[in-house]
């Protein structure tokens, strides 16, 4: 009963929020300020940035500001010289229930108030909400921005209706690789952006991947092959490839000539060190750097298997050859769709769907291709 009172109600208060509001065609020339909205992980982040470069290119007067559901991992955003700071917008936190509670509804005007303050003269919000209350939420908040120039996407249902100045509506996502979906938000608002991701790394950090890489004592025609086998939110869904058969394909590279470097986060170096004790070809660098080494150590590696997740992504921004594994059956091609040639992926409606064979296959294919 609830929820057909709210999927009732929520769109019709749209409704009236967008009354008025009159769409243009294309922006102002004088943008000094901008706020940019997204949400979720580390992928996420670096799909968005060839709108960072296109908005830097078009205004390169403009500070951005990145408004985003986990500031830590957004913070390698603030190595592009025009973004300034980076802002908490917890918005997978309010929805109808929520926002019944009247210290979730101060925090919203809190952060209403904080926008506000900054006083940007354009917003680009990157989010197409999986729910109807967070589509309510941020529509809310754009609509309440004074003298701000708006661009966004639209629910499926507000056919003739928006809160933004430009708009796309959220039927163009499906299945549109989001870098491609955001430079078609763009173009209609008049701005040409690229679709190829980017990690900035410094040249002290690829100085120092270089020294780790040194020290993994690889002899002559060994190849090196980051292998990332963790994963904070599959691991919490129970959806991670099993370590058993990362074991078998780290075995199977050794006999083509590759060593795969197992790559990771401090809390996943226990998981490399088991794979590690299997498969003693393998080097367990797990924990031994921070993001950005990270990211240029595997730009120094011949290829990337992991988990479809934030290294996944960051092999694909460095344009090191690489094989995501996606064991769900919520696998969104938004995501993951890079349509390129040294980019694979391999889906499943579990984990155990994956086998080691078509892992193999298709990493022998991009690696290859790449080499």
């Amino acid at each position: 009963m609830l929820t057909s009172i709210k999927q009732w109600l929520l769109p019709l208060l749209m409704r009236r929020m967008a009354v008025g509001r009159k769409m243009k065609a294309c922006l102002a020339a004088d943008v000094r300020s901008i706020a940019l909205w997204q949400f979720g992980g580390v992928g996420d982040m670096l799909l968005a940035t060839p709108v960072i470069l296109a908005l830097q290119k078009a205004y390169p007067e403009a500070q951005i500001h990145v408004w985003c559901s986990t500031p830590a991992f957004a913070g390698f955003l603030l190595r592009f010289p025009c973004v300034k700071k980076i802002h908490a917008f917890p918005v997978y936190g309010f929805d109808s229930r929520t926002l019944l509670d009247s210290g979730k509804r101060c925090e919203l005007r809190a952060l209403l108030a904080e926008m506000r303050g900054w006083s940007p003269d354009l917003l680009v919000n990157l989010h197409v909400p999986a729910m109807l209350d967070w589509w309510a939420v941020e529509w809310w908040l754009a609509a309440r921005l004074p003298s701000c120039r708006t661009l966004g996407f639209d629910p499926r249902m507000m056919r003739d209706a928006s809160v933004y100045d430009v708009s796309l509506n959220a039927t163009a996502r499906d299945g549109t690789h989001y870098p491609v979906l955001y430079r078609q938000l763009l173009q209609k608002a008049g701005v040409e952006a690229d679709v190829q991701t980017i990690f900035p790394f410094t040249g002290q950090e690829k100085t120092s991947a270089a020294a780790l890489l040194a020290r993994q004592d690889l002899q002559a025609g060994q190849r090196p092959v980051c292998m990332h086998i963790g994963a904070r939110r599959l691991q919490m869904e129970g959806k991670m490839w099993p370590l058993e058969r990362f074991a078998e394909l780290a075995m199977r590279l050794v006999e083509q000539g590759f060593i795969p470097l197992v790559t990771g986060v401090d809390s996943e170096r226990e998981m490399a060190e088991a794979l590690c004790s299997s498969v003693h070809a393998c080097r367990n660098v797990a924990g031994c750097t921070g993001i950005g080494e990270m990211a240029a150590l595997i730009s120094l590696c011949d290829g990337f298997i992991g988990h479809d997740s934030g290294p996944f992504h960051i092999a694909a921004a460095v344009g090191t050859p690489c094989v995501a594994i996606c064991g769900r059956p919520d696998a969104e091609p938004e995501y993951l769709n890079y349509n390129r040639k040294d980019v694979a992926v391999l889906t499943g409606v579990a984990p155990g769907a994956i086998t080691v064979d078509a892992v193999f296959e298709q990493a022998m294919g991009v690696f290859l291709h790449a080499g």
